[in-house]
């Protein structure tokens, strides 16, 4: 009696192909919202370091800008351990809709925060509290929205659908690209530094909310809803859960130091030869710095047309091709384009080269979310994915922009950024031929 009334009471999820995606819009709207939240920092940090860090050497405010930039990373493994144990207890949604609104929230004390001129160093504080929030959300949200995209997905279109986790990634840093440099237009430079600056972060703030009212109406994973019905039959049954093997234990702690690894290069490939390269070629191109974000408009555009495709084909040809061919792009590509960059000191050598990198981002960050995802068993998936993850993206892409600023101010060499891609895309190489091929696999219980 008190089985089937259990029974009776889990909802009835949809897994008609209307409702798939449904769910896959509403969650990657919701991301591209969120991760321009997150990103748009990045290309206001020209202004934020004139407003909050001022002094005579520009250079200088720039890497204390970055820093701040940096603390948003900081904060998301500690996102991530308290969040990331709750997507796999509450469950997917309910993390998604916590972690959005912490970024809107997160947004709006940047978009608020008091000058340098007005409040002093309080502004500043302002603005690290808001970072540390975005971060903390963060941590939450690229482990829970990956894992329910891939769980949302038909069996054999994995690949595809996980690749929508970042379309909305590069969707949301496409979105901050396009506004920046159209407000830059608009409002130009003098009041895009007094005042416009601003304007991102209140917009993106309101929107987030709108979203989150959306992602309301979404439904659980059907994977996840059949374990939760699993355990609540096993508890009214009396019948304990079966405990985790140590092979299946061996194989989490793998899976865990692989998700760092391939993250690692894919950290790198947003926030640096993105997120990043407006503010490089301004500062050690000569490149305008509206010029320069357009350029890495157009690279990203072409970056979220690929992403899908690499997805479509890894689920024909399975993931490690991909991972494995992105991390040898980026060995063989980093230094020629970034010395192009530099000596050329033209848009169209820009346009050039961030269209190139575009290939090999579309490669690792359409298969990244599915190969992640489908390394874990659905009761610790989303947990391990984003602390995994989130490890890997605070240590190289948060501190990438800083490490790159660093590299150049202590070389010399304006093109030194290119060795750190190097490095990084050398351990996702390592981790991309240990890669078990799982594409063809039911995903595990």
């Amino acid at each position: 009696m008190t089985s089937s009334l259990q029974q009776s009471a889990t909802p009835v999820v949809d897994t008609s192909s209307r409702a798939r995606v449904r769910a896959t819009v509403l969650a990657t709207l919701g991301n591209v919202l969120e991760w321009y939240d997150f990103t748009v920092y990045g290309f206001l940090a020209v202004y934020i370091a004139a407003n909050f860090f001022p002094g005579e050497d520009p250079i200088a405010a720039l890497l204390s800008a970055f820093g701040v930039f940096a603390v948003g990373f900081i904060a998301r493994p500690l996102g991530a351990l308290v969040l990331g144990p709750l997507v796999d207890r509450k469950g997917r949604k309910s993390v998604m809709l916590l972690s959005m609104l912490m970024m809107a929230g997160g947004s709006l004390l940047v978009g608020i925060a008091p000058s340098y001129v007005t409040f002093g160093a309080f502004g500043a504080f302002v603005i690290i509290f808001g970072r540390l929030l975005q971060g903390f959300s963060a941590g939450g949200e690229f482990g829970s929205s990956a894992v329910f995209l891939v769980e949302w997905a038909n069996p054999k279109r994995r690949g595809f659908f996980g690749s929508f986790h970042q379309v909305a990634t590069y969707g949301g840093l496409l979105v901050g690209v396009v506004f920046v440099a159209a407000l830059t237009a608009i409002l130009g430079p003098e009041t895009m530094a007094a005042w416009g600056w601003r304007i991102p972060f209140l917009l993106g703030s309101a929107l987030a909310i709108v979203v989150l009212v959306l992602r309301r109406r979404v439904q659980e994973t059907p994977v996840f809803s059949e374990v939760k019905e699993d355990e609540a039959e096993a508890a009214a049954s009396g019948t304990a859960s079966a405990p985790v093997s140590t092979s299946q234990e061996l194989g989490a702690v793998a899976g865990f130091f692989l998700t760092i690894g391939v993250v690692a290069l894919w950290a790198v490939t947003s926030m640096v030869t993105i997120n990043y390269m407006p503010t490089f070629t301004a500062n050690f191109a000569g490149i305008a710095p509206q010029e320069a974000l357009w350029a890495t408009c157009i690279g990203c555009l072409v970056a979220v047309v690929l992403i899908p495709l690499a997805g479509h084909l890894s689920d024909r040809f399975g993931r490690k091709p991909f991972i494995i061919g992105a991390a040898i792009g980026y060995i063989v590509l980093a230094y020629p384009m970034f010395w192009m960059i530099v000596e050329g000191r033209a848009f169209g050598f820009v346009v050039l080269a961030q269209v190139i990198f575009a290939f090999p981002t579309a490669a690792i960050a359409g298969t990244g979310s599915s190969t992640i995802s489908e390394l874990f068993a659905t009761k610790r998936r989303g947990s391990l994915v984003s602390i995994g993850s989130a490890i890997s993206v605070t240590v190289f892409g948060g501190f990438g922009a800083l490490i790159c600023t660093l590299l150049i101010t202590s070389t010399g060499i304006p093109t030194a950024p290119a060795f750190y891609v190097i490095g990084v895309a050398v351990i996702t190489l390592i981790a991309g031929i240990a890669l078990p091929n799982l594409a063809k696999r039911e995903l595990r219980r």
